[in-house]
């Protein structure tokens, strides 16, 4: 087998054309010897297409054009483009490349070397040879002028752009034929440059019957024995690519205007070179301008809230590991005016490396502020009372489920009753009534410790419960609450003293000899004795 895949190499190796073979993440798989003979590059100088770009197009504006069109030859299926390229040798040369799919997401480039070529656009001595080699058949549009522009032969190319005949426009002014859309004076400045053997290159967009059609223009002076010096153009048909090109801008556009105005934050994270670019939106959700704004990581983080900060993170970390499949966090992030505002962030990385560490991750801020603030509001008003701001009986009855298997025994209850408070309500009004109700709430809530549930269970009635409270202190907390509403009293201008029957019992499961070893009992005995109490007040 070995041998077989040896004679392969040897047989691609022994090909006058370049062959590499490259994966679809740019790793370069395979280079034969034709590659290395045309450039001068090791094979270890160029492991990856980023590597051969960087050698092959040293200019960094060249060689985001190259990229550029690649990535829209593959979009089009189009199998094949001529770049100039420096080699090691530091000369220019002109390679066709024809690059098609492989099975197992591998990419062939086929590389002929056509410097030779451009060379004879500019040495060929005579027309015939021209056509023979260069121009019947080209890829792209060829046509041949004289020094007063007019056109002494096309190829089919240039017909089919142009959608002319060349026995029609033999004779005739290029710029009548190929109607450019460009300044006059530009015009004029790139005649002289190339009427004076100097080479002129430049994107242009042509009229063609009331169609609009881009081409990337390259013009030279060539020597013909017969013509003297001529003019050579040719001509890329890049206009679908344009097309593509505007509708990826629009929708660009379009998408930047519907994030604007759902005022959504966007991210843009680099992990590799550690950068992260904030959108406008972002800064002026939190009250920045954009200037204000670093950008790197710790931007964001020294605005989140100290108690979100190890979740946020951990969530990150997650998803970037790959084990999740988007980050996902609801988190408070420090606003400008120092106010703490809740973010919905969500994000996903869109690239990894060979080795499936994270390169880049995408994501966007979502400002949930009040959504969070409302629904923080629906719980507390399903949790607590209207008029007091104590738990309600709702919340006081889930408690003590919960409480009835904790570890938190034993456990006191305490039940209150306020005394007289029908009359109150029909003597002095139901204003007045919710004013006592609100005295006795506020005694016993500041004679309870933090950790202990008190309730309004009723229109007059109160409920506390006690964790680790046994029957003593549970007596002794009762005590302090009376005495608390007794100092109210002598102070608090109202019609008639603030009074309250008390009852408490405590239960304890883990104690074999307790008689009550049931919570529910517990609040039963305690309620009964509070009735024992107000009917001793009576008497």
């Amino acid at each position: 087998m070995d041998s077989i895949i040896k004679f392969e190499k040897d047989i691609i190796n022994s090909l006058s054309i370049g062959i590499i073979v490259a994966s679809q993440q740019g790793k370069i798989i395979f280079i034969n010897k034709a590659i290395r003979e045309m450039t001068g590059y090791k094979r270890t100088e160029i492991k990856t297409m980023d590597d051969w770009y960087k050698k092959a197009c040293p200019d960094p504006e060249y060689r985001k054009k190259v990229k550029d069109y690649f990535q829209y030859d593959s979009a089009d299926n189009t199998s094949d483009r001529t770049y100039k390229i420096i080699t090691a040798a530091g000369d220019h040369k002109y390679f066709n490349f024809r690059y098609s799919k492989l099975e197992n997401e591998k990419m062939l480039f086929e590389i002929i070397d056509i410097s030779h070529r451009i060379v004879q656009k500019r040495k060929l001595e005579n027309q015939k040879l021209i056509f023979e080699n260069l121009f019947t058949n080209s890829l792209e549009g060829i046509v041949l002028l004289d020094q007063n522009l007019k056109v002494l032969n096309a190829n089919k190319k240039f017909e089919e752009i142009f959608e002319v005949s060349k026995p029609d426009i033999l004779n005739k002014n290029i710029n009548k034929v190929a109607v450019p859309n460009i300044d006059a004076n530009v015009l004029k400045q790139a005649q002289e440059k190339f009427k004076h053997n100097q080479e002129w290159e430049r994107e242009i967009s042509y009229t063609v019957n009331n169609k609009i059609k881009y081409c990337n223009v390259h013009v030279f002076a060539v020597e013909n024995k017969k013509h003297g010096e001529l003019i050579y153009v040719a001509l890329d048909n890049i206009t679908e690519n344009k097309k593509r090109e505007f509708e990826l801008k629009e929708v660009k556009e379009r998408l930047e205007l519907a994030v604007e105005g759902a005022n959504i934050g966007v991210w843009d994270w680099n992990v590799e070179e550690e950068y992260i670019h904030f959108n406008k939106s972002w800064a002026q959700m939190l009250g920045y301008e954009y200037s204000n704004l670093g950008n790197d990581l710790d931007t964001w983080l020294k605005l989140v809230h100290p108690d979100d900060r190890d979740q946020a993170l951990k969530d990150i970390r997650v998803h970037l590991n790959g084990q999740s499949e988007e980050y996902f966090n609801e988190h408070r992030l420090k606003t400008k005016n120092g106010n703490w505002k809740w973010i919905r962030d969500i994000g996903k990385v869109t690239d990894r490396d060979e080795k499936g560490n994270a390169v880049r991750i995408v994501g966007i801020h979502i400002d949930i502020d009040q959504e969070k603030r409302a629904a923080e509001e629906i719980e507390y008003l399903s949790n607590h009372d209207e008029l007091t701001g104590l738990y309600n009986r709702r919340y006081f009855n889930e408690e003590l489920k919960r409480l009835h298997n904790s570890r938190q025994y034993p456990i006191s209850i305490i039940i209150g009753d306020m005394n007289k408070l029908k009359d109150i309500n029909d003597t002095y009004g139901h204003s007045m009534g919710d004013r006592y109700i609100k005295r006795a709430a506020e005694a016993i809530k500041r004679t309870v410790r933090t950790e202990d549930v008190v309730a309004r269970i009723g229109g007059d009635e109160f409920a506390v419960i006690l964790p680790e409270t046994d029957y003593s202190k549970a007596d002794d907390v009762a005590e302090r609450i009376l005495a608390r509403i007794e100092e109210g009293n002598k102070i608090e201008d109202l019609p008639v003293p603030l009074t309250i029957a008390l009852g408490y019992e405590t239960t304890d499961c883990t104690n074999q000899n307790h008689s009550i070893k049931n919570i529910k009992r517990c609040y039963n005995k305690a309620d009964q004795r509070m009735y024992e109490q107000k009917f001793a007040d009576r008497c």
